[in-house]
């Protein structure tokens, strides 16, 4: 599959009547994604969900889209459990660690709610000491190394941090940020919700603790869907927030499971992994990158237009925010999509309008966006 032959299958992309740029909340699956998982729920219904063909049939597909994550991740899938989401994997780590008053976290002033809320309550419940680090994302990836090697310290138990900020689009560099954190002996927990499928995700030389994912973002596969990495020798240090070992039949990474998967979505979750390999996961991240780049070429161009994100090459990605001067964000966004049919998002800390740019979209989405700013810009 190349990425036109994608762009035919989603649905929004080929209508006509808006452009889609929201990828970075949740992207429109390809008609494969929703056929796998149609099929597989009326093969369910059929059989009987929790009769033996049904079992057997969710125990495959599990197996399937564990066996498929292990792949984009380049982990193995003994190391890997299936979620409904990042922010589920990221509160079965932050819950499941043992937790002593003074603990130190380092995470950054750039994170998602869904890590910055485990992060509080931490604080509130277990007096742990939360340290924000005061990121930039205009800096270099040298910059954001030298403030980290300086606020990650003996003192730090875990450093919780985003792979790609929602907000900016600042790609961090993950791999010398761990590695500075595993020389003080602290733990990593990298949010990967706009990770895979987006950007570079092999995790093989990163070596992270935990990475945490989503599939309905980049990967376009269903709402409710994702992935938790731990690695083998860190797999003891998290207890099950909701079970302990005797009170079911669960084992390993499984007890972690706050509640159980659809295995619909599942399929469809598995179909949109097998996409993404077939369309090549160095090819995807060049090309979010390519259509962000020119985005953000034509919305420097324009007077009142200040790009608020990452800009460099070496950490820039297909996430790019905005502000239009004379508007808040929220105006914006509504703007955008009331009198252009440009579909966007308002972010905030720092405050802008995100556009994303996936696998499927192209140079046309790239062109309504610019011009429907321009003519708001007037």
């Amino acid at each position: 599959m190349d990425f036109q032959e994608l762009r035919e299958t989603v649905a929004i992309a080929v209508g006509g009547k808006s452009c889609y740029l929201n990828t970075g909340w949740a992207g429109p699956s390809p008609q494969r994604v929703l056929s796998r998982t149609s099929e597989t729920a009326v093969a369910l219904a059929a059989v009987g969900p929790a009769g033996p063909d049904g079992l057997a049939m969710a125990k495959e597909v599990s197996q399937e889209a564990t066996a498929a994550v292990g792949r984009i991740l380049h982990m193995p899938a003994s190391d890997i459990l299936l979620t409904h989401g990042t922010t589920e994997g990221i509160n079965m780590v932050l819950g499941g660690m043992a937790w002593q008053p003074g603990d130190e976290v380092v995470t950054t002033t750039l994170e998602h709610w869904g890590l910055n809320a485990p992060l509080t309550l931490l604080e509130r419940r277990h007096h742990v000491r939360v340290k924000q680090i005061v990121l930039s994302p205009q800096v270099s990836n040298k910059m954001i190394i030298e403030v980290f090697k300086e606020a990650v310290t003996d003192n730090t138990k875990l450093v919780a941090i985003s792979h790609v900020s929602f907000t900016t689009g600042l790609v961090l560099p993950i791999k010398e940020l761990v590695r500075h954190a595993h020389s003080k002996d602290a733990l990593v927990l990298l949010d990967g919700a706009q990770g895979p499928g987006h950007v570079n995700a092999d995790l093989w030389d990163v070596d992270p603790d935990f990475y945490t994912m989503s599939g309905q973002k980049w990967l376009l596969g269903p709402v409710g869907t994702g992935a938790l990495y731990v690695r083998h020798d860190r797999q003891h240090l998290l207890t099950p927030m909701l079970t302990a070992p005797g009170l079911d039949t669960r084992e390993g990474l499984d007890m972690l499971s706050l509640s159980s998967n659809t295995p619909a979505l599942m399929a469809g979750f598995a179909e949109a992994l097998h996409i993404h390999q077939e369309l090549g996961p160095p090819k995807v991240s060049a090309r979010c990158l390519e259509l962000g780049s020119a985005l953000r070429d034509g919305l420097g161009a324009i007077s009142g237009v200040t790009l608020t994100g990452a800009m460099l090459a070496e950490n820039s990605s297909g996430l790019t925010t905005m502000m239009l001067e004379g508007w808040e964000p929220d105006g914006l966004a509504s703007a955008l999509w009331e009198q252009h049919a440009v579909v966007a998002r308002s972010v905030s800390h720092p405050p802008a309008v995100r556009f994303s740019t996936a696998a499927y979209n192209d140079e046309t989405d790239v062109k309504h966006a610019i011009e429907a700013v321009k003519t708001l810009a007037r």
